[in-house]
Parts: C-alpha cells; sequence; structure tokens
C-alpha cells in the first residue's frame, strides 16, 4: 500500500524539477557526488579542527581518496563558549558552544583565486554539574564531534549546490 502512496509523489517531484542534489542533472554525465569526491581539503589547526576535518573527508570523499583533485577546500574553524547559566557563587551551570566555518574554495591549479566561499554554524550546549568531571568531559567530546559533523554537513551542502549549479567550473 505504501509504494502505491509513494508513486504519485515521486511523479509529482519529478514534474515540479526536483531533481535529488548528488544525482546526475539534465543528462549530465558526472553527478555532484562524484565531483565532492575531487575536493581536497586543507589542514585545519587544533584538535577542533582535525574533528572537522574527518567529518569533511567523510562527506565529501565517499568513495576514498580520489587520484585526481580540482579544488582545494580550504577552512577556518572556531568554537566559542558562551556562559549562560550561573549560581549565586558566581559558578556556570550551563555552557553554550557556538562554531563557525568560513570557507573558500579555490580550483587546485591556482589556489589565489577563489571560486565559492560559504560560511557554516552551528550552535549545542551542555549543563555543568558539580563533581561529575569525568562525564562533563566525555560530553564535551562528543558535543565537539557533533557540531564537527553538523559544519561538515553545511559545507557539504553548500559546495553541492555550488557544483551543481557550476558544471563546468574549475575545468
Amino acid at each position: 500500500m505504501r509504494k502505491l502512496l509513494a508513486l504519485p509523489c515521486v511523479l509529482a517531484l519529478s514534474a515540479c524539477g526536483f531533481h535529488p542534489l548528488y544525482g546526475p542533472q539534465h543528462g549530465q554525465s558526472a553527478t555532484v557526488a562524484a565531483r565532492l569526491d575531487e575536493v581536497d581539503i586543507g589542514l585545519i589547526p587544533d584538535r577542533q579542527g582535525q574533528l572537522l576535518r574527518e567529518a569533511l573527508e567523510s562527506d565529501l570523499q565517499r568513495a576514498g581518496a580520489p587520484s585526481y583533485y580540482r579544488y582545494h577546500l580550504a577552512v577556518s574553524y572556531s568554537i566559542n563558549v558562551q556562559i549562560i547559566g550561573i549560581q549565586q557563587d558566581s559558578s556556570n551551570t550551563r555552557n553554550r558552544y557556538l562554531a563557525t566555518a568560513q570557507w573558500t574554495l579555490t580550483p587546485e591549479g591556482n589556489r589565489t583565486i577563489p571560486v565559492a566561499k560559504g560560511t557554516a554554524s552551528a550552535m549545542d550546549a551542555e549543563n555543568v554539574i558539580d563533581n561529575q568531571y569525568f562525564q562533563a568531559t566525555l560530553d564535551n567530546g562528543v558535543m565537539r564531534h557533533q557540531l564537527a559533523r553538523e559544519i561538515a554537513h553545511q559545507i557539504t551542502a553548500q559546495l553541492a549546490i555550488y557544483l551543481r549549479a557550476h558544471p563546468a567550473a574549475g575545468s
């Protein structure tokens, strides 16, 4: 029964011009996913930068590292902390983490001319509980991984949109 209900939805989407972001468009042979595989990710400093780079590699290079890079992605990444819960003794009880990344895509042969730029941001928060240092450290690590994954997903989507709109860019 579900398959019968899904068929009209698929037909309606195709009639309105909807195409999957990572699939081929209008007879193009290279999919956006294949073009994302051609993006070399530059080094990002610090441990939080490592987490973001790993998340980007997971999103962009789905078939493993390619033999040819057409683009270079440079990313500036930072996480800022805001104390949003304060007790009467001035100790904090809740922190908000704001992660932001600015990225620039350049052709691999000439890294001085950007072809696309963008910004990604994500937010998370944690409760600070007295005498729970081990748990707080674990929670903080998990939260930093989640922030990196969210930023990576946003950057990947922005790159995919750019590459879909510019099929001959960087050629």
